[in-house]
């Protein structure tokens, strides 16, 4: 007799209570919705306890054999990034990999009110984000076409993994007015804090004030972003790369 083939599958475990977060979305939908000054909300303790402490211990620092890239405009930006899939450290592999997730997904659809989202599966421009003492992310609306995907870019997600941050180091996200004239809000990068925003050409934000944490301290932080195949009539613009304050279209 020829043996029979057992195929064993493994399910892993989910990050999330998905009801749970669905539950959440629900809650905060509207609110989201009627935020200035633009629809945005901030979730604190938003990942497991234990999840979010072994992604912040896996950031490893700039400079050793991972493929790392490195943004630098003087005066508007610095920043390292890991935007390739297999140089992430398997912790925060798994948590992109959830973020990118169908239950994932639907989470954010019903939080934003946005349907038909897609995720990224390259990270053009997300990953594990890094800024050393003194850099900054000067007021920007981002890039609002992925060509590598061919898409629209519709929602922003940053998850901040700074167990030792202190308030006096800086960092703050600050959101903006669609005229990019006065800050509205302002978030600070505070350990295992969501921040979801939907993302337009005129959603101005950044980090524009030097960072004051020691030599050897970063800002880390997981960024996601997400697409759909078409957007409303009024938010349409010309494709366009980052547009930093004082080069914004108006709305």
């Amino acid at each position: 007799k020829i043996p029979k083939t057992f195929v064993v599958i493994v399910i892993t475990t989910s990050m999330f209570n998905y009801p749970q977060l669905l539950e959440l979305a629900n809650q905060r939908c509207e609110g989201y919705a009627l935020a200035a000054p633009f629809p945005h909300t901030f979730v604190d303790d938003f990942l497991p306890a234990d999840v979010a402490r072994e992604a912040a211990a896996a950031i490893p620092a700039p400079g050793n054999d991972r493929k790392w890239d490195f943004f630098f405009a003087k005066g508007y930006e610095e920043k390292w990034a890991i935007s390739d899939d297999l140089s992430l450290p398997a912790p925060i592999r798994n948590l992109v990999h959830e973020f990118n997730s169908g239950p994932y997904i639907r989470f954010l659809e019903a939080l934003t009110g946005i349907p038909h989202l897609l995720p990224d599966p390259h990270l053009h421009g997300g990953g594990v984000h890094l800024v050393k003492r003194g850099g900054v992310l000067q007021i920007h609306s981002d890039f609002n076409w992925a060509e590598h995907i061919a898409a629209h870019r519709r929602v922003n997600m940053f998850v901040y993994l700074n167990p030792r941050w202190q308030d006096g180091w800086g960092g703050n996200l600050e959101l903006w007015d669609s005229s990019c004239k006065n800050k509205v809000c302002e978030y600070a990068p505070a350990f295992n804090r969501l921040v979801v925003f939907s993302s337009r050409s005129d959603t101005f934000h950044g980090h524009p004030h030097p960072l004051q944490c020691p030599e050897g301290e970063f800002r880390q932080s997981i960024a996601m972003y997400y697409y759909t195949t078409s957007r409303p009539e009024n938010e349409l613009r010309e494709p366009h790369n980052t547009l930093y304050k004082g080069y914004h279209i108006n709305p």
